[in-house]
């Protein structure tokens, strides 16, 4: 039976993206130490469509993915990627992974242990040439500066999110992005805090008052200084508690 994919396409159109989004799949990452973990990704895969191609063939992703078996990273996506197009006949493809990444925590003061859950995308693309881009989103503990400065008030906290992406000719780890972050905001903050460990979190927090705008330019500034960086991409999000919206300022630099 001939694959109706197959048909010739008369309209003259092609097509940019063609493939499966919304896919979970288990993946597996390699910490910063080494160590490999399998986690649950949502995977969006995708490949160009020339103008004379009716369709693609879809279930041709998903064997793809699941000869996949390496972790993730630079490497391993782009022969995956080169499987895909090989397969599909596409003049390029490119693959996006969101999954879940977990970071060791340690309170400021008691020292007590926990982890704490990060948003982690890598996104990758190869037609003439290859590019990765590695992304995180994290939570992060702010302080309104002019809350700090009305009479009376210690400081109004808010929690908020940081999230950076970025394309490296140098290796860039997950857990780099993260520290990178939490660098950049009042206060990193913590799954399991005592009383004391509050009262330190706040007391740092309050020596650091910080609007989404100075974020932003602090994670800017600390990325236009890590050697290799070709390209990034900062957002910066308060939860406002005090208001029924929330605050958020970005940057781009680079091609």
């Amino acid at each position: 039976m001939p694959d109706i994919q197959d048909e010739r396409e008369d309209r003259g159109i092609a097509l940019d993206r063609v493939g499966v989004k919304g896919l979970s799949h288990p993946v597996r990452i390699r910490d910063r130490s080494g160590r490999e973990h399998e986690v649950a990704g949502t995977v969006r895969a995708f490949v160009s469509l020339p103008a004379q191609a009716r369709a693609t063939h879809m279930s041709r992703f998903l064997a793809a993915l699941s000869r996949q078996s390496a972790p993730l990273d630079g490497g391993s996506l782009r022969s995956l990627l080169e499987e895909i197009r090989e397969g599909l006949g596409a003049p390029s493809a490119g693959i996006e992974v969101s999954f879940p990444f977990f970071v060791d925590k340690t309170a400021p003061s008691t020292g007590s242990r926990s982890t704490m859950a990060c948003e982690a995308r890598l996104h990758a693309v190869l037609d003439s040439s290859f590019r990765l881009t590695t992304g995180v989103r994290v939570p992060v503990m702010t302080l309104c500066p002019c809350s700090v400065r009305a009479q009376g008030l210690p400081g109004l906290a808010q929690r908020g999110y940081v999230s950076v992406s970025v394309r490296s000719a140098r290796a860039v780890t997950l857990e780099d992005l993260v520290d990178l972050v939490e660098r950049c905001a009042s206060s990193p903050v913590y799954p399991l805090l005592r009383a004391e460990d509050e009262r330190a979190l706040l007391a740092s927090a309050l020596a650091r008052p910080l609007f989404v705008e100075d974020i932003v330019r602090n994670a800017a500034q600390a990325l236009d200084g890590t050697d290799g960086i070709e390209w990034y991409e900062v957002e910066a999000e308060n939860l406002e508690s005090a208001h029924d919206h929330s605050a958020f300022a970005s940057c781009e630099r680079g091609r």
